[in-house]
């Protein structure tokens, strides 16, 4: 008999000894233990559509080859599973794109085994088939072969001789970093979305080139609503086969509802919470099976799919416990998709980082609360859970109900670093700040690791990551970088030369403006390619207004065309900067011409000088004025540095700062640095201080990173807290901690997240791995398993500031 108001569970309502609970743990624990592979099913694929199709258009080749993909690759359901959809022949194995890159795959394919991080298992015999019938067709037609054909020497000189810059992640790969409007999806189906194109195409011109265009990507997209309905009816005859072999009662019950669910959806609307889940993963698995890009983000999980929640719970048709069952079956299955990288962007990416953000919580377009009961159940879910994937995230503001707040604080305390907070009081005025209506504004998702968009947005989030201390080492070396010893870009006065700071401060900028140049120059470069090579209609059918504009994202028609560079190593620009103002200019302490010398020699005879700019010389992240203050000089000539410039889709570049990994390799490419950080040393992750220099306690850190211009950061930033499980282990002090989360809030921070591990655990399971096989840990914009991260990712993580409360 159903209700009619629901009622709020705020605590957990599926419970260890219920079989529900043992299910998932099943599924959960099954998962941890598979062994990462590579799959050559996708590129065999690939390549046999790609030489039948020789000549024929980009949009062609593309829809030809996903319809062959998801009709031959193979298909299976794992025990225990109510969720369909996999991105490969076993499960959490990795398809290969030779249409992307075939070059560095030949060369590393040996390695992927025992590489230091993201290691993925394959055979001699599939090596070999790799490079007897898929290289040799690729070779020079790939997408990164037509990308290099545009890279130009002023663009390289930063790009690879200095390391200032990397783009990797889209030179070889797709685009990615994109929230899907699911709600249309679950309202409207592929056959209704088949509908609105027919309806547009109604309306054009034969004779019309913008016309002649736009049936290209109309029949594109309507070849893809095909293959899409196939591939779920293809689960619905394995499920239905299952089934009838099955001999218990209860899985062979559940596995013809599998079937059932999987011959209405995707093809029709959603009717209710099970399936609104299975057509949600349909699609997630289908565009990183299409395109070989990541962070495909669900957004605000609670708001759009609350309602087939609601009407299943009230109408009876689900209990609570039931519905919690499907939730955390579909949870679990965020984790199994991963993607390989070359070694070089996997040390930026390291701990197979996808990026399928879910967002719960936070302001609705009419400005109420948000909080429902499938927020609670979300994060319920992530703590019975506790992988991965998906890269859980939870909006916040001044009005964020207080019980909301506690069970988000006590499921970040279950330790894997999630949900990460995002604040509404942020990023609601950042989204206004380039253009985006209050109302939508309001809706804002954040998305792969947490670079925030509007909806309809193909935000480009991650346009490249750029080192800001490397912009100060340029400065000091007069162009000249100073670990190749190129010059890399323009002279801009010998240090020695400059009689205040002001002058020093003048060509930082002219350094940053210089270098950052040439990474627009870059990105519209690599965007262009996009348009021609990949574009990408199953991501354009869910991204408004491409279908009514009759273009692709890649070709401009998302109603918002973002580029986002990632600002890396502020505090050690911030500092630096400060250092050679305070020793050099103010106390004259020590002069250029010294502090240069030491920096050339990586300090190797200046020990008591680089002692001195370590540990005398004040730090970012203690609230005080100077420091905190030079901080937010270098990120706001950052963010000026990219006035002015247009996207290759029309649109505006859009600042982050967030690292990803990329602080470790960055910080291997960096020269020694007046902030006292030898080269070779990691840079700060993200927003938050460099390692060991916050003294005064997590509030004054909070302070400090709160002085950024997090308004002018609309693409996001990042800020990683480390608080030790003991000082939030009692009542008094999860009071303590929910209090310094809604201070950061007040205090205008657009992002917190936390580790909420000792670092004697991470020590232990360095040493013993075996023993930690599930344990996870927040790296930068996302958490990965801790024994699949490189040894220097492990130590800069270990390395972070261990606060008490």
């Amino acid at each position: 008999m159903g209700t009619t108001e629901m009622f709020l569970n705020i605590q957990d309502v599926m419970t260890p000894e219920t079989d529900e609970y043992k299910r998932c743990q099943r599924l959960k624990d099954s998962l941890v233990n598979v062994q990462s592979e590579v799959c050559l099913e996708r590129a065999k694929i690939v390549t046999r559509v790609y030489k039948e199709t020789e000549g024929e258009d980009s949009y062609v080749r593309k829809a030809k080859a996903f319809d062959a993909i998801l009709k031959e690759m193979s298909l299976f359901v794992v025990e225990d599973e109510l969720i369909c959809g996999h991105q490969a022949g076993k499960r959490r194995s990795a398809p290969l794109f030779p249409e992307f890159a075939v070059d560095w795959v030949d060369n590393e394919i040996e390695t992927f085994p025992t590489r230091p991080q993201d290691k993925f298992m394959i055979t001699p015999e599939q090596i070999a088939d790799y490079r007897e019938n898929i290289v040799p067709y690729w070779r020079g037609k790939t997408f990164f072969d037509r990308t290099m054909s545009y890279l130009t020497e002023d663009v390289n000189l930063l790009r690879e001789d200095a390391g200032l810059f990397s783009v990797g992640l889209h030179e070889d790969g797709g685009l990615g970093h994109v929230a899907l409007t699911y709600e249309k999806l679950l309202k409207k189906g592929f056959d209704g979305i088949k509908n609105d194109i027919k309806e547009q195409m109604e309306q054009l011109e034969d004779w019309k080139a913008e016309d002649m265009q736009k049936r290209k990507f109309y029949n594109a997209c309507l070849s893809i609503c095909d293959s899409m309905i196939a591939f779920a009816h293809r689960y619905a005859d394995l499920t239905a086969e299952l089934a009838a072999k099955e001999t218990n009662a209860k899985r062979k019950a559940e596995l013809l509802r599998m079937s059932e669910n999987c011959r209405r959806v995707p093809e029709f609307p959603a009717a209710d919470f099970y399936e609104a889940l299975q057509s949600m993963w349909f699609v997630q698995v289908a565009v990183q099976i299409y395109d070989n890009g990541v962070s495909i983000t669900p957004g605000r999980f609670d708001q759009y799919v609350y309602p087939y929640y609601e009407k299943d719970i009230l109408s009876g048709k689900l209990t609570k416990i039931q519905a919690q069952e499907l939730l955390e079956s579909f949870w679990i299955k965020f984790t199994e998709p991963i993607k390989i990288y070359c070694e070089k962007d996997a040390a930026f990416h390291a701990g197979y980082p996808m990026g399928q953000n879910l967002a719960i919580g936070g302001i609705r377009p009419d400005g109420t609360d948000g909080t429902n009961d499938l927020s609670y159940r979300c994060l319920e879910a992530h703590s019975h859970i506790l992988l991965m994937q998906p890269n859980f995230s939870v909006r916040l503001h001044r009005g964020s109900p207080f019980e909301f707040v506690k069970r988000t604080c006590e499921a970040i305390r279950m330790g894997n670093g999630m949900p990460q907070i995002v604040n509404d009081e942020v990023y609601v005025p950042a989204m206004m700040n380039v253009g985006v209506p209050f109302e939508e504004a309001r809706d804002y998702v954040p998305v792969g690791c947490v670079e925030t968009t509007p909806l309809n947005t193909w935000g480009r989030c991650n346009g490249g990551y750029f080192n800001l201390s490397k912009v100060v080492e340029l400065t000091l070396g007069n162009g000249v970088c100073g670990i190749s010893g190129k010059q890399v870009s323009p002279a801009t006065g010998d240090p020695r030369t400059f009689k205040t700071f002001d002058e020093f401060l003048e060509a930082y900028k002219k350094q940053m403006d210089y270098c950052m140049s040439k990474l627009v120059k870059w990105d519209n470069i690599i965007d262009m390619v996009h348009a021609d090579l990949s574009p990408t209609p199953l991501t354009s059918m869910l991204v408004d207004d491409c279908i009514e504009n009759g273009r692709d994202v890649t070709a401009g028609g998302a109603r918002y065309n973002w580029t986002g560079p990632l600002g890396v190593g502020i505090a050690n620009a911030g500092d630096s900067l400060y250092a050679i103002k305070k020793v050099v200019f103010e106390d004259k302490l020590y002069t250029m011409d010294q502090v240069l010398t030491a920096l050339k020699d990586n300090f190797k005879d200046e020990q008591p000088l680089r002692e001195f700019l370590a540990n005398k010389v004040p730090k970012y992240g203690n609230d005080l004025a100077a420091p905190d203050e030079m901080v937010k000089i270098a990120t706001d000539i950052y963010f000026d540095s990219m006035k002015g410039y247009e996207t290759y889709r029309g649109g505006p570049f859009v600042a982050a700062l967030l690292p990803v990994a990329s602080y470790v390799a960055f910080g291997m490419a960096t020269a020694a640095l007046p902030d006292g950080k030898p080269s070779g040393e990691p840079l700060a992750d993200g927003i938050s201080p460099d390692y060991g220099v916050d003294k005064q306690g997590p509030t004054a850190v909070m302070k400090s990173v709160s002085k950024i211009d997090h308004i002018r950061c609309a693409n996001g930033v990042i800020f990683n807290q480390k608080i030790s499980p003991m000082a939030v282990s009692t009542p008094e002090g999860m009071k303590k901690w929910v209090d310094m989360v809604m201070t950061y809030i007040n205090l205008g921070g657009g992002h917190v997240q936390f580790n909420i591990v000792s670092a004697d655990t991470l020590r232990e399971a360095q040493e013993t791995p075996d023993k930690f096989k599930g344990l996870v840990v927040r790296v930068a914009g996302y958490s990965a398993f801790f024994n699949e991260l490189a040894e220097e990712v492990q130590d800069s993580i270990i390395a972070r500031t261990e606060h008490e409360l």
